[in-house]
């Protein structure tokens, strides 16, 4: 073998090391698929094959929490089918269970540490509530995210969604918030 491919071999490895292709799902759940975000079910399960880790997210709502104290939401009870999800996650997927709205806590910190993650991509419902916050820790603990304004969606309305990709182009720059076509372009040039 040439020593010109031998050295491009071994930075390719390099890279795939240093940056693993990262993909967050949150909350594609039984009790968010509705009307406003049942269109992302075969996108988000066909995607997610695209990508080096997958990590999946699931609310679950307790009692008591402030979910069901202050918001009088009484949803997603643990154990109960809205908390299953609503698409089939691939064998290898980190499947984060929470009761609050970020999926950042210390155990997913860690994992992507392990990871050696700079940057992640991200997509699901609910994107002016879990995906926003999730996206906001991301940002916070200074982990690039690149937002799939069309693999997000509210279970509420359109114009949730709408005004959570406003913020989120706000918060994290506009150039994060990106497209699926985008996210291709960009996952192949790893």
């Amino acid at each position: 073998m040439d020593l010109n491919l031998k050295q491009s071999i071994s930075f390719y490895n390099c890279l795939m090391i240093i940056l693993p292709r990262v993909l967050i799902i949150v909350d594609m759940q039984n009790g968010f698929i509705t009307k406003t975000s049942n269109h992302l079910l075969q996108p988000i399960e066909e995607i997610q094959y695209k990508f080096d880790h997958v990590i999946l997210t699931k609310f679950y709502n307790p009692d008591p929490s402030p979910f069901r104290e202050i918001l009088d939401y009484h949803k997603l009870s643990p154990a109960s089918d809205e908390t299953k999800l609503a698409i089939k996650p691939r064998h290898d997927a980190f499947i984060i269970e929470r009761c609050t709205y970020t999926c950042v806590t210390k155990i997913l910190l860690a994992h992507l540490k392990n990871l050696k993650v700079k940057e992640i991509f991200i997509c699901g419902i609910a994107t002016e509530a879990c995906v926003l916050k999730t996206v906001l820790d991301l940002f916070e603990s200074n982990i690039k995210t690149w937002v799939i304004e069309d693999l997000c969606a509210s279970d509420q309305d359109q114009d949730y969604h709408k005004a959570g990709i406003i913020l989120l182009a706000k918060l994290i720059g506009p150039t994060h918030i990106i497209t699926y076509k985008d996210t291709l372009n960009k996952i192949e040039k790893y």
